[in-house]
């Protein structure tokens, strides 16, 4: 049996858009070594991982949720030619749009600390032991939900995919002030 140092978290999914929040929860797990699953209608999913990657998921989660809300709520309703509403579409779009660009970035940012950590005479070790403990996790995760499957999304309006990715470049990625604080 595998065994992650760490019960796994619950984060509970509120409507709207629960399955574009819980996308953006699944990409930020994944670039901290964790794992997400969303559990069907119940309006939750659980992250295993370790606590400390688990702390930071919860708190980066939370962070980028408050910034696309921010961002959807200054964007405004939002209307067709005709009049007719299309927020709602548009909200749907925006929120995936933004956790695909996040998580893109995400896996930028951890690309690029390996490749510093890895550069850094003395400090190579470190790689393998992180690998190990991203194995560890994806096993954990395969022994506690194993008919877990993959869920696609659709976008069905432009205006708000275009916002969301522009949001989520603008978005702060940390998850908390920097040690030199």
């Amino acid at each position: 049996m595998i065994v992650v140092p760490a019960r796994p978290t619950t984060a509970w999914l509120d409507e709207p858009y629960a399955t574009a929040k819980a996308r953006l929860l699944s990409q930020v797990a994944t670039a901290n070594r964790c794992r997400a699953v969303v559990l069907g209608d119940l309006g939750c999913a659980h992250v295993l991982g370790f606590a400390a990657d688990l702390e930071v998921v919860e708190l980066l989660h939370t962070s980028l949720l408050v910034q696309a809300t921010a961002a959807m709520a200054a964007a405004g309703p939002q209307r067709d030619p005709r009049g007719r509403s299309r927020t709602r579409s548009f909200r749907q779009s925006f929120l995936l749009a933004y956790a695909a660009r996040i998580g893109e970035r995400l896996a930028a940012t951890a690309t690029a600390t390996e490749e510093a950590v890895a550069a850094e005479p003395g400090r190579s070790g470190l790689l393998p032991a992180i690998v190990r403990r991203d194995e560890r996790v994806s096993a954990a995760m395969r022994a506690a939900f194993p008919r877990a499957t993959t869920v696609s999304s659709s976008i069905t309006n432009a205006a708000g995919w275009r916002a969301g990715t522009l949001a989520a470049e603008r978005a702060d990625l940390s998850a908390g002030p920097g040690l030199d604080r």
